[in-house]
C-alpha cells in the first residue's frame, strides 16, 4: 500500500494519502474538493554496506553527485 503525494486543484495545498485501492475516490482534506492530482515525491534512500552508512551521494562531500540532480560539481553539490 504506497503512500502518494497529492496536490488539490482549487487550494493548491500538498497532502500525502495511503491508498489501499487503485480506484479509491481521493479529497483535500483542507478544503475537501475532489479534483487533486497526483504529483511526482521526492525522495532519498542509504546505499552500501557498512552498517546502514549513507553512500557519499547522500553525503554531499566533493565530486559527488546529489539526491537532486545527476551532475558531479554543482553548487548544491559540493557547498
Amino acid at each position: 500500500m504506497p503512500i502518494y503525494e497529492y496536490r488539490c486543484d482549487s487550494c493548491d495545498k500538498i497532502f500525502e494519502k495511503l491508498v489501499f485501492r487503485k480506484d479509491e475516490e481521493i479529497s483535500c482534506p483542507t478544503c475537501g474538493n475532489s479534483e487533486v492530482y497526483r504529483v511526482l515525491s521526492v525522495c532519498g534512500f542509504k546505499t552500501g554496506g557498512d552498517k546502514g552508512a549513507a553512500s557519499s551521494r547522500m553525503s554531499g562531500s566533493k565530486g559527488s553527485s546529489c539526491i537532486g540532480c545527476t551532475a558531479t560539481s554543482c553548487k548544491s553539490c559540493t557547498g
